[in-house]
């Protein structure tokens, strides 16, 4: 099995949790940054392996392809059910954690990534700041008596908002505004699949030529003035 994935994207999520369950895998790191994206050795062009040219691709035993991050971090979870990590299927509970999944790829992550488009007007993003705080306002409400999404259990669907929020020194926006969020973050940034996760990326991030960062301040102020 092996997982391309580029640092700080998405396919992160999918990253820590082939940690998280010990599933023997290989990584190819995709650059992302470089036009057309290519695979970090070799320089092969990544639309060889996925057409759609976007991480996380998960190439299976067999040598299918999986594309989608919602959908590979099923895949994934269920080579394992015992965890717990995705509830058992046909269950309401794994149909929560689908919808969970859903929204954070569709409001959440389709939100964020264009506040740091170089070429997205700026009437663009005042509406997606707008759009973002009722987002994350919404998530802060959710977990204000619970430690993850689902409550007190860790799931799949924790590691992708996680990587979406982002972190120290790629962090979004500040989470100062959101203190539950805040915390839910720091309780996910604590697991050892995380710290396997940083150690492994970083000397790939030294290889790629990473765009600047707008500040947390910045993007945290202009998100709240915008609320």
């Amino acid at each position: 099995m092996i997982l391309y994935s580029s640092p700080l994207a998405c396919s992160s999520a999918a990253h820590m949790i082939l940690l998280e369950l010990g599933i023997p895998h290989e990584i190819e790191f995709v650059d992302i940054y470089a036009q057309p994206h290519i695979l970090i050795e070799g320089g092969t062009p990544f639309t060889d392996v996925n057409p759609k040219n976007s991480v996380p691709a998960l190439r299976l035993d067999s040598g299918e392809v999986l594309t989608e991050i919602g959908v590979i971090l099923q895949y994934i979870a269920d080579l394992k059910p015992e965890s717990g990590l995705l509830p058992k299927a046909g269950s309401l509970a794994r149909y929560r954690v689908m919808e969970w999944l859903s929204y954070v790829g569709s409001d959440v992550h389709k939100t964020i990534g264009p506040l740091f488009h170089p070429h997205m007007p700026a009437a663009g993003k005042e509406i997606h700041k707008q759009n973002l705080n009722r987002r994350l306002t919404y998530i802060e409400q959710r977990l204000v008596h619970e430690s993850y999404l689902m409550g007190e259990t860790f799931t799949v669907a924790d590691a992708y908002l996680f990587v979406m929020i982002g972190w120290e020194p790629y962090f979004k926006f500040d989470l100062a505004p959101y203190p539950n969020l805040a915390k839910f973050h720091k309780r996910v940034a604590s697991r050892p699949s995380f710290a396997d996760v940083l150690q492994l990326i970083d000397p790939v991030l030294k290889r790629v030529n990473l765009p600047v960062f707008p500040s947390a301040t910045h993007i945290r102020d202009d998100v709240v003035r915008h609320a």
